[in-house]
């Protein structure tokens, strides 16, 4: 399993592991359609340990999240 954080921009992968973020951060995520098993991209990476992009692939939803928080997020490379 790797980890979203090392995972290259525009590369689609599925999300496989949420239990290890903070709790009212994965009901957030979940209730914007990123829940284990489905499909995200990477879409951008700020400088300086600023926050990652990612985009739901099915729906379109995109959020900006920590990059701390990206490191627990756990993805599969289909």
């Amino acid at each position: 399993m790797n980890q979203l954080i090392n995972i290259p921009l525009n590369q689609s992968v599925i999300v496989s592991d949420l239990t290890q973020i903070d709790d009212r951060l994965r009901r957030r995520m979940i209730a914007l359609g990123f829940y284990e098993g489905c499909s995200i991209k990477v879409k951008r990476k700020a400088f300086f340990s600023g926050p990652l992009t990612i985009e739901q692939t099915e729906h379109r939803q995109m959020i900006a999240i920590r990059q701390s928080d990206a490191e627990q997020i756990g993805v599969i490379v289909p």
